[in-house]
Formats: C-alpha cells, sequence, structure tokens
C-alpha cells in the first residue's frame, strides 16, 4: 500500500510546569526559497494563567535532527542554554534574562531557525508538510505566514484551508489562523501531477474453443488524462463499461498464452470530483465485502448521518497494518469491524462503502496507485505489485463522484482527505456494480508471482500526435437504417465528440471515444422523395472534438442503393409494359 509518510513534527512543551499554567500564542513566518530550503521566524508569547507562577527555563524539541542555524532571543539577549540532539530529534533548552511574574504577565521570546528541504519536489508538483506545532499549554491562537515561489505553481491540495492567498509579482503569500492545538497542515503545489507508467498483462486460454478476454486500461476521467505510448498487440477494440472502466479485448484462441504489454502517462488534475449520471440503486446493493444486510453493521450506521461521519468513523475506529501487507487478504466490512487492527487500505474502503450504502449514500471502490514514500506501508516482497484502494461516494447535487482516502487520513494521523484529495491518486480501475471485477492492473498474472506494474513520476509532458478521426459507411441491408463506423486512431481518448449529417438532420454526441476504438452510430432514413435528391450523392459529415472542426464527405450508400431500386422498378415496369403491348397485338 502506498500512503503519505509522517511528516516532520514541531512541538513545544514546558520542562517543569503543568498544562494549564500558560497560555500560548505564536506567530510563525517560513520563507521557502527556489530550492525548497525553509528560514524560519518563530515569535512565541507565554501568558502566566497564575499570580505566583512564571517560566523561567523553557524546552522545546524539534521532531528532526536536519533542523539547523538555531538561535533565539528574548527582549533582553541570548536565551539559548543547551542543545540536543537525540534520534530524530533535537532538544532546545532555554534560559530567559528576566522572568515576568503575576497574572496575565507576557513572556516574549523569538526562535529563528532552518529547515533544508521543507518543501520536496515530487514530480511536477511541490510538497510542503508544515511543522506541526503541538504544545502541552492552552493554546490561545497560531498565525502562519508562507512566502514561497510562484513558480512552485497554484495551490492543488491543502489540508486546512488558508485564510488568505495572495500573489505577489513572483511570490505567493498564505496566511492561515488557528485555535487548534496540534493542527496539521499538507501543502501540494503544482496545477497536475504526471506519471508515467508500464503494465504487463499475461492472459491465457485454457479452453478447447476461442474466448474473448478483457484487460482495464486506466479510465480517462475529468480528474485525470491518459496518454498512450504503446498498445502491444493492437486490441480487437476498447470500450467503456457502465462503470467507466476502459476495457481492451483481445480474441484467443484454444490453448493461447498472450503477452499484452501497454506504456503511458498520466496526467492528474487537480479535481476531487467526476461528474457523471448514475442510477442510485446500482450503488445500494449488498455484494461480497460489502454487506448491508450485517446488524451490527446496520447498528453503526444509524448513529452516523452524513460521508463526512463514516469517514470519521472509519478512520477513528481501524487501525492501519503495517506488517506482511504483501501476504494480506481482503477481509471485507463485516470481518474488519471484529478485527479493527487489521485493516489495510481495501478494508478502509469497504466499510465506508458498506456504510455509505446502508445509509442510502452511493459508493464505489477505486483501485490504482497513490504515491508514498512511507517505508512502513510499501511491500516486502519488491517482486509484488501492491495498489491501493480508496472509495468515493455519489454527491447527488452536484451531480459527481467524489473521492475520498479515510487509510491516509489514518496514516497521517489527522490530514484532511476528506475535503480534497491530492493529486497522486491514479485510478485503474473502478468497482461499483461488482466489489471485484474487472481487476485492475496487476491482476493478469496467469499466477507467476512477477512484478508487472510500473509507475513513476515523469519528467516530461508527451505531446501526441494528432491523427483525424476516421469515418466509414459499414455494409447496409435493404431492410435497416444504414450505419457509420467511427474510428478513433489515437492512443488517446477523444472527448465530447459531436457528429451533424445536415442532409439527414442528424446531431450526434459521443461522451467520451476510448483510443484505438470503434462505434458504430444508426443514420435517420430518409424520405422516399428526398433520397433521389442529387445533392444526398455524397453525405457531409462534421465532426468536432477537443477544440477540433473538420468534416469528410462519403458516398451514399442509401443513396446509390435507392436509386438501384428505383431503376430496377422501371426497367421492370417497362419490361412488363412490353410483354403486355405484345400480347395484344398477337391476340389481333
Amino acid at each position: 500500500m502506498w500512503l503519505i509518510s509522517f511528516f516532520l513534527l514541531f512541538f513545544l512543551c514546558p520542562k517543569v510546569h503543568a498544562a494549564d499554567e500558560f497560555s500560548v500564542s505564536q506567530k510563525i513566518q517560513y520563507q521557502i526559497d527556489i530550492s525548497g530550503n525553509a528560514s524560519v521566524i518563530q515569535d512565541i508569547e507565554l501568558k502566566n494563567n497564575f499570580s505566583q507562577i512564571y517560566p523561567k527555563e523553557y524546552q522545546i524539541t524539534l521532531s528532526s535532527n536536519k533542523i539547523t542555524n538555531i538561535t533565539g532571543n528574548d527582549n533582553f539577549g541570548d536565551i539559548i542554554k543547551q542543545i540536543n540532539q537525540q534520534g530524530e530529534s533535537t532538544i532546545i533548552n532555554l534560559v530567559f534574562n528576566q522572568p515576568n511574574l503575576g497574572k496575565d504577565q507576557i513572556t516574549k521570546f523569538r526562535l529563528n531557525y532552518n529547515i533544508p528541504s521543507l518543501a520536496e519536489h515530487k514530480g511536477s508538483t511541490w510538497e510542503i508538510a508544515l511543522p506541526e506545532n503541538q504544545t502541552q499549554e492552552n493554546q490561545n491562537q497560531t498565525e502562519t505566514t508562507i512566502n514561497l515561489p510562484s513558480s512552485f505553481g497554484s495551490l492543488s491540495f491543502s489540508s486546512s484551508p488558508p485564510k488568505n492567498l495572495i500573489s505577489l509579482n513572483n511570490e505567493t503569500q498564505l496566511f492561515f489562523t488557528s485555535s487548534q492545538k496540534n493542527q496539521k497542515i499538507l501543502l501540494i503545489f503544482g496545477d497536475y501531477q504526471l506519471f508515467d507508467f508500464k503494465f504487463k498483462y499475461l492472459l491465457e486460454n485454457t479452453d478447447s474453443q476461442e474466448k474473448t478476454s478483457q484487460i482495464t486500461i486506466p479510465p480517462e476521467t475529468n480528474s485525470q488524462k491518459i496518454t498512450y505510448t504503446s498498445i502491444e498487440p493492437i486490441p480487437n477494440n476498447i470500450f467503456i463499461d457502465n462503470d467507466g472502466n476502459h476495457l481492451a479485448e483481445y480474441q484467443l484462441k484454444p490453448g493461447q498464452n498472450l503477452e499484452v504489454n501497454i506504456s503511458g502517462q498520466a496526467k492528474i488534475i487537480h479535481t476531487n470530483s467526476h461528474h457523471i449520471e448514475i442510477n442510485p440503486q446500482n450503488y445500494l446493493k449488498k455484494d461480497i465485502y460489502w454487506e448491508t444486510d450485517d446488524s451490527n453493521l446496520i447498528q453503526i450506521a444509524q448513529t452516523l448521518e452524513t460521508p463526512k461521519d463514516i469517514y470519521d468513523y472509519v478512520v477513528k475506529t481501524l487501525s492501519y497494518k503495517t506488517d506482511n501487507i504483501d501476504s494480506s487478504f481482503r477481509q471485507g466490512a463485516s470481518l474488519i469491524i471484529q478485527n479493527p487492527n487489521q485493516a489495510i487500505c481495501t478494508e478502509f474502503s469497504d466499510l465506508f462503502i458498506t456504510l455509505a450504502r446502508i445509509k442510502g449514500i452511493p459508493a464505489r471502490e477505486v483501485q490504482g496507485f497513490a504515491y508514498s514514500n512511507n517505508i512502513k506501508i510499501k511491500p516486502v516482497n519488491i517482486n509484488t505489485d501492491v495498489l491501493h484502494a480508496w472509495p468515493q461516494y455519489y454527491d447527488s447535487t452536484k451531480k459527481a463522484w467524489v473521492s475520498v482516502d479515510p487509510t491516509w487520513g489514518k496514516t497521517t494521523n489527522g490530514i484532511d482527505f476528506f475535503t480534497d484529495l491530492d493529486p497522486n491518486h491514479f485510478a485503474f480501475v473502478f468497482h461499483g456494480l461488482n466489489s471485484q471485477y474487472p481487476l485492475p492492473p496487476g491482476g493478469y498474472k496467469n499466477s507467476q508471482n512477477i512484478k508487472t506494474v510500473s509507475v513513476e513520476f515523469a519528467k516530461t509532458e508527451i505531446e501526441a500526435d494528432i491523427l483525424p478521426i476516421k469515418v466509414k459507411p459499414v455494409s447496409n441491408s435493404i431492410f435497416q437504417p444504414p450505419k457509420l463506423e467511427i474510428i478513433n486512431p489515437n492512443l488517446y481518448s477523444i472527448t465530447n465528440l459531436q457528429i451533424q449529417i445536415n442532409g439527414l438532420s442528424l446531431q450526434e454526441k459521443i461522451y467520451q471515444l476510448p483510443p484505438l476504438s470503434t462505434t458504430k452510430i444508426n443514420l435517420p432514413k430518409q424520405k422516399l422523395l428526398d433520397s433521389f435528391l442529387p445533392q444526398n450523392y455524397r453525405l457531409k459529415i462534421n465532426l468536432s472534438y477537443n477544440n477540433i472542426n473538420t468534416s469528410v464527405s462519403l458516398n451514399n450508400a442509401s443513396y446509390i442503393i435507392n436509386i438501384v431500386i428505383i431503376i430496377s422498378i422501371i426497367i421492370t415496369l417497362i419490361g412488363f409494359g412490353g410483354i403486355i403491348n405484345n400480347h395484344k397485338k398477337n391476340k389481333r
């Protein structure tokens, strides 16, 4: 399972005093340079809550041994007494020069330090895990200001919404205010994320007859765009199922083994919803791993109302299992609620989906890839494909599937992956109508324990070749409406294809035409007299897609057939007329 790592922590704690003896207010300013290094100014105020208690010494612990150039001062000079490094932490002991005695008196001091590589460049994005400010004292307010280069891109994910965001010349400035203790803030900058991928599929036909095999390839959605560099061998066709999955179809002979290799690039765009119309009842049904008739789960669901309630319950209840991930098996909602400490991402997803469906909220599973550098949650066996799973619920107001990730909400100890989802989630397959099928890439191995999925950050964006859509008539039957075959020869999907034929009063819209795929549309029948008009000898077909407007002309097979038919009828009538006329002459 690939999940976000635990981030750099920053926390304050008193050396001697009780938690309610002081209140803490802080103003923290981060100045991040073009390489991601940060210089930090932290102004802290300790307010006495009692008249006879005042701070004389204080201890600050930074849970990183990478903190450098630490200085500290109050109004009267240096306050650094000692700096120690213990394991991954840096402990700073402070001694104030002049204690302030009396209730509501305030001790002010400032820390300056550097954090190398606070902003990490990951693919096409910059990721910033702000040091968490943990304190045992009462937290009045923390004001945080972050200044960073505008070249980092726009803010694509924030686990806590900023109070304000300002663009100034070549710099972006963000402001956060919070009275919440131990607030976690994760920021990701960049308009999109790019992943290069390579998939291997090992297919086998053990039957004595030919059979059709289907494999899933990454689907195109409004939040991810897919461009392929190779699909070998070329499939018979690629079509979209009712869950939005892209399925490539191959014909296998008896006993045939076939290796399919697919490579390409995914562009993950910052959006947390997938707009589509659905039949809600299809996504409320019971299925294996989604036991909506379980009395225990029904009782739990009665205490929950909204998707956020369900998300919070799953995060609070389940604990992530970090050992032997590659040998884990999927347990489902009923079983994991009895073993809450043995959950991996599939259990977090299954429990969310089941509780949501019990509450009448359509929900489904996404299986795919999610980037993480957390070594604890990577598979032990490097030859296995361990993917990530996360749930979606359907927002009937937005008419959209909304992705959430309760697994990452748990493993990051509180970062919000309900309100928004970061651009490091790459969907392979959707499971809504069936909890297990179709299989995702990585599931076609013929029982071989090998690695068949590779996903890495891309260095440059692929420039895809643009090939014109092909249109050709299908063989017509006299007794059936004529058809057109629409072929997408490109290695990417065509979206919102508009087809117009003026002479036939045809306006057709195809929402999505997968790469290397073929679809057919029926042409309307013309009125008999109109079908003989000369302008209908050739059909002018107007195509509009991907900001491209073009047209093609085709011979109208119906026109030719109708002409042949009418000429045949005329000849036949003339022939019969001649026969009748000759017959009359002979009688005379």
